[in-house]
């Protein structure tokens, strides 16, 4: 994969219209990758561009998406293995958000599930999807199981940086990305990789057509 520098107004410019460009009536694009890095962030100025340019865009974040707390931290408040693959209710995140979105689905999906602040439930009335929404999916370790996203948008960051971005309570998630990128390698199957250590000077590879 060959990585162009961009800026980052750019680099927003470049994942909208390619984002835009894709056939599925709601394409589920992952962006893989810490809210901490800035992965929350670029998906919600993609999101922004996309609606500028005429398509509709739907925002959800994996962290409202966290199973109990009674069951994340059964093994206790550091567990790696739990972290990486156990966090995530990914099973309802297909069934309320994914699959409703995806071919022959409903359309009718949900925001949020839980509060990862309260660990209370936040569950609302579905949303319909406006024809042609893409969902933008932001969050860590999105390349774990099979989440049915469309395309993956993953964020490469240093050790070094990330341990600088991720507060001192967070700091054992950094054996977390470690075991991720080494067993899951997400940068050789994500669609797009961004170059992330400085975001005011991003690069971005692409291993699909655009």
């Amino acid at each position: 994969m060959r990585f162009t520098a961009v800026t980052p107004d750019r680099l927003v410019g470049d994942l909208a219209d390619w984002i835009r460009g894709l056939g599925a009536e709601h394409p589920r694009i992952g962006f893989d990758g810490a809210a901490e890095i800035g992965a929350q962030e670029l998906a919600d100025a993609v999101a922004a561009r996309l609606r500028i340019l005429g398509r509709p865009a739907i925002r959800v974040s994996t962290r409202w998406w966290w199973r109990p707390a009674s069951l994340r931290l059964e093994l206790g408040r550091t567990d790696v293995d739990m972290l990486v693959s156990g966090w995530l209710d990914a099973p309802a995140l297909r069934r309320e958000v994914l699959d409703p979105l995806g071919p022959g689905g409903s359309g009718g999906y949900l925001r949020r599930l839980r509060d990862p602040e309260t660990d209370r439930s936040v569950r609302g009335a579905p949303a319909v999807a406006d024809p042609r929404s893409a969902l933008l999916l932001d969050g860590p370790f999105l390349q774990v199981g099979t989440l049915a996203l469309d395309a993956v948008v993953h964020l490469q960051v240093s050790p070094a940086r990330l341990a600088r971005a991720l507060p001192s309570d967070r700091q054992w998630w950094l054996a977390g990305f470690a075991r991720y990128r080494a067993q899951d390698r997400p940068v050789d199957h994500a669609q797009v990789v961004v170059a992330y250590d400085h975001p005011a000077a991003p690069a971005i590879g692409w291993s699909v057509d655009r």
